[in-house]
């Protein structure tokens, strides 16, 4: 009877560990709430457009800013802000604090793989920064990766003007 009960828990907490594990990688999680390639296209968009878009749980807003947080893993997460003039949202910022330096590295190449394979091409890279920018310059996309060993990422989309 004890080695029944013994298998029984063994098997049902293999189910929990195996089923709450499972969520994927720090890259794939921040990319089911939007990619950064679609995140682009919400340049110029107005405040409330993003309001009615957006999932994350509002952590500062003002006039012409507005800040969505996002838990990620157990106790990580990352920062979504948007600031906004008369033409529109001008800057979008994706701010990661990962615990695990490894983290921080997923999501660098996820960023970097995703950007790079769109219409923006290869980054230049210099002092821990790629930039990209698009065929007329109009947007221009950085991520800072200087303090990843830290579990810190900064990504930020810009419209020139």
């Amino acid at each position: 009877m004890k080695s029944f009960i013994f298998y029984f828990f063994f098997v049902i907490a293999s189910i929990l560990v195996i089923s709450c594990g499972n969520e994927g990688s720090y890259y794939e999680q921040i990319s089911e709430n939007e990619t950064v390639t679609n995140r682009i296209l919400d340049l110029n968009t107005t405040i409330n457009e993003i309001r009615q878009k957006e999932k994350g749980k509002i952590v500062k807003e003002g006039f012409d800013f507005i800040e969505y947080e996002y838990p990620i893993g157990n106790n990580d997460s990352y920062v979504v802000s948007y600031s906004f003039d008369d033409k529109g949202c001008w800057e979008i910022g994706v701010d990661c604090y990962f615990a695990k330096k490894e983290d921080a590295l997923n999501v660098l190449e996820g960023f970097k793989t995703e950007i790079t394979s769109s219409k923006f091409g290869t980054p230049s890279n210099d002092n821990s920064l790629y930039r990209w920018k698009n065929a007329n310059e109009s947007i221009s996309v950085e991520l800072d990766y200087q303090n990843t060993d830290r579990g810190i990422l900064v990504l930020t989309i810009m419209a020139n003007t």
